[in-house]
This record gives C-alpha cells, structure tokens and sequence, in this order.
C-alpha cells in the first residue's frame, strides 16, 4: 500500500484520476498518533503532499528517514522550507520574467518519467480541449510544474528534472540507506498525469516506482524521537521573538499585533519569512501547536488560506469570540469553506478560472463601490487574479469585488462587514498567502501587501485620524 500525507482537503472541483486508488490518502497529523505512524510506517511507500505541515513533519524527522533508509521510497511534492527527511535541500525561488524561464528539461532518465514530453510539463489552461504544444504558447500557463530550484544537493543525488536555461535543479533524487527520495519542487506531481497527453504516465509510473522499495515487512514502527515536546514548546519555538504576550493587545498608537493563522505548509512559513513583512511584524499562529486563547490578544487575525478543517475547526469558537471585540479586525482568506462556521455567510461552488489574462477572456470579476474608503488601499490588480468560489454575505456588508454573470452580481469575491458584528470582518475567496508562498501570482502578493497596509492605516487606536482626515490614509 502507498500512502499519500495530506494537510488539507482537496480543492473543491479538482479531478480524481483512477490511477489515484492504488494511493490512499491519510492525514498527515495522524502521525502524531502512535498506532496510527505505525501503520503509515509499514506502508510500502509514501507520498508526501504539498499541502502537509512542515513543522510536523520535522518533528517524525527521524521516523520518516528511517523509512527510506530501511528500504522505503517516499515522493517529496512542493517548497521545502525545513528539511524533514535527512538530506533534503531547501527549495529557492527562482527569478524569471518569462514562459521559457520556467521551461522544464530533461536532465537524467527516471523511470517516473518513462515516456512523458517534457514540453506535456510546461503549460497548463483550462480551455476545453486537447491542445498542441504551438497552442498552449499561446494559452497556457507556465509556471505550474515548477518556479525554483535546489541548492546544496544531498550527496549521491542525481538531478532529473532542470529548470530554465540554465537547467538549475528542480526535481532531483538521492539514495538513503537502502531507500531513495525524490523530490519534485512544484505543484504535486501525481496532479499532472492527465491522460489526454504524454504527461499520462506519470502517475502509473509514480505507483510502480514507489513500490518497488525494498522495504521489509517489520520495519517502520519506531516512533520519532523528537515528538515528545511540549505543545506549548513547541509553539514557543515558532513564535518570533518580536511577538508580545499571549493576551497582550498593542498600546495606543502602536502598530497593531498581527497574527497570521496556519498550519505550517510552506505558502505561510515562506510568507512569514518574507523581509518585506518585517515593518508588519506578522506574528506566527500555528495552529496544531497553538492555543485558540492567544487570539485575544492580537489586534488583527489573518485567517490563512487552504487551512486544514480541523486544526481550523479548534479555532473557529475564538474567531467567532474575536468578531464581539470593536478592536479587532479579522480577516478570512479563501478555502476554508466559512460557510459552515462564519455565521450568516453563504457559498457557491465555481471552478478556478487561472487562464483568462491569456485568452482575453471576461472572467467576470468586477469591482463596486467605487468611492468606498478601502479602495485606497487596494487596486484592481491586487483583487482581479482569480478566486475559489462566490460567497453570499449578509445584509449590510459591503461586496467590493463580486462576479457578474448574466448581466447580474452573482456572489462577492471580497466584502467587509462592519455592522453585523463589533468587529471588521473581511472575508475573500482569493488565496494570496499560497500564491505569494509559492513565488507564484504577483496579483496574489499585492493583494497580501495591501492588506497589510489597510489593517496598519485603520487599526483602531489610528481610526480616529482616518476619519479625520476623511478618510485618506495619515500612516503608511
């Protein structure tokens, strides 16, 4: 059996190839189960899953490189922020301005990669259809497949897949004991197998590859040796020194304590990491680690993207406590499904429709209220990249950004609501912290750094001095 280490739900409206059932998802948190590592230790390979939670991965350090080198093989998808198998590099962004910067090459045979074209990996769109290579340079989407490389490769690895002209090293795999690890640097691998193309391959391949280890029927169980830490330890160690007191709001006239809420995937520790945050000071919430009470003292919650429900669900009583505080703003990005714990909200499934600044295509997005004071701060392109879906909010908020169809405001993509609660609430169905995370949208990061800038401008304390001024910014 193969196991597939997952953080969260899959996006609503994603495909499920029939290849998949030889996979069995599992969530990663089980791993802090001891019955439950075991099981998943004894698998005859492993799939760990871009949207997994590096900073509990890190602590089944030992667990998870025992099993490679007892004759495991483990598929390691997306951004590596921290080393959670003894020898993986850290994943680093790469620079480009166009299509050909991220053009995948073939470097050095992999039998997971057996009969596939390279260029199958170059493109991706949502036009319906089959399309030639020629077409999808014209349609397409690049970027996908991969938008960084590695450094400092573990000794023995072998690049497979380069990246740009310079063929820097995206996917690369390497020996451990008896076991091997390869590691794709992009969107998950098995999400590109599509049967229309060479790219078919892939997840036949992918199954046939992983359980081909040689690993023996009584090994895997040990549990970690480092999972025996404290909760509030290890919180205590991802917590930035800057940050104040649990239960310390800022004093008058200071920037407020901003608290970005997460589950350790490497979209937000990247975000976090991000120097031109620093005059924000986002505080790190990781919720497995974290307890729901720190939110009273923070001045402005950032509900994270693509959140893993349950971690989400422990905290969904405080952030309902939060929006009774007038000095609170809360924020609530996008997958994360608000419809079964914010009150009054409703939703609306609509595909995610990435591809239209290629084809010229209306996507329907459209921005309201023009002389609405919010709009100082935000611009058409930091709201206008895409999104997850329509929310229906309720009376009285304020849909700044809604989808036209039919020659009618079908849903908001972005509302404030300042009358249904004390507290400013915010709720989108865009993603900025994965996309700015993944180095991925420049949309995506404007809209994070205007956020920002927004809760900085009208924090409470400040509020007075906006109104004053007539609602033109007096702070940066």
């Amino acid at each position: 059996m193969i196991f597939r280490l997952i953080g969260s739900t899959p996006m609503r409206g994603q495909r499920d190839p029939s290849w998949r059932g030889a996979l069995e998802d599992i969530d990663a948190y089980d791993l802090d189960d001891d019955a439950a590592r075991a099981r998943i230790l004894s698998s005859d390979g492993l799939v760990i899953g871009g949207g997994a939670d590096h900073l509990l991965l890190c602590r089944h350090r030992e667990a998870l490189s025992d099993f490679v080198r007892s004759g495991g093989r483990v598929l390691v998808n997306a951004q590596v922020v921290k080393p959670f198998i003894d020898g993986l590099a850290v994943w680093r962004k790469l620079e480009f301005s166009g299509a050909q910067d991220v053009h995948p090459h073939a470097v050095t045979a992999h039998p997971v990669w057996n009969g596939v074209d390279y260029r199958d990996l170059h493109y991706r769109t949502g036009v319906p259809g089959t399309h030639s290579y020629e077409k999808l340079t014209e349609i397409g989407v690049s970027g996908f497949y991969g938008r960084g490389y590695h450094l400092e490769l573990p000794e023995g690895a072998t690049v497979v897949t380069g990246i740009g002209q310079y063929s820097l090293p995206l996917d690369y795999s390497y020996p451990l004991g008896d076991g091997e690890v390869l590691v794709h640097g992009g969107n998950d691998l098995e999400s590109f197998s599509d049967d229309r193309y060479s790219t078919g391959r892939i997840g036949p391949n992918l199954v046939d590859w992983l359980e081909g280890g040689s690993r023996g029927a009584e090994t895997g169980t040990a549990p970690s040796s480092s999972i025996e830490a404290s909760p509030t330890a290890r919180h205590a160690a991802t917590r930035p020194a800057s940050a104040r007191p649990a239960g310390t709001q800022s004093a008058p006239g200071d920037t407020p304590r901003i608290g970005l809420l997460h589950c350790g995937t490497f979209p937000p520790l990247r975000t976090l990491a991000d120097p031109a945050l620093a005059p924000y000071r986002p505080e790190s919430v990781h919720l497995p680690d974290a307890d729901p009470s720190v939110l009273a003292g923070l001045d402005v919650i950032i509900v994270g993207d693509r959140l893993h429900q349950g971690q989400l669900g422990r905290f969904a009583p405080a952030i309902r406590a939060a929006l009774q505080d007038p000095a609170k703003t809360v924020i609530v990005l996008g997958e994360n499904k608000v419809e079964n714990w914010l009150p009054g909200v409703g939703y609306t499934f609509r595909p995610t429709v990435f591809w239209t600044w290629r084809t010229g295509e209306d996507n329907g997005t459209r921005l309201r209220l023009p002389e609405d004071p919010m709009w100082e701060f935000f611009t058409p392109r930091a709201v206008s990249w895409h999104h997850h879906g329509l929310l229906h909010p309720p009376a009285g908020a304020r849909s700044l950004v809604v989808m036209e169809e039919n020659g009618t405001d079908s849903g908001a993509l972005l509302y404030v609501d300042e009358v249904n609660q004390p507290a400013c609430l915010m709720v989108t169905t865009m993603d900025p912290v994965y996309h700015h995370g993944s180095g991925f949208m420049p949309g995506a990061s404007q809209l994070l750094y205007s956020l920002l800038r927004w809760v900085t401008a009208t924090h409470v304390p400040s509020r007075q001095a906006f109104v004053s001024a007539g609602g033109k910014s007096t702070t940066l």
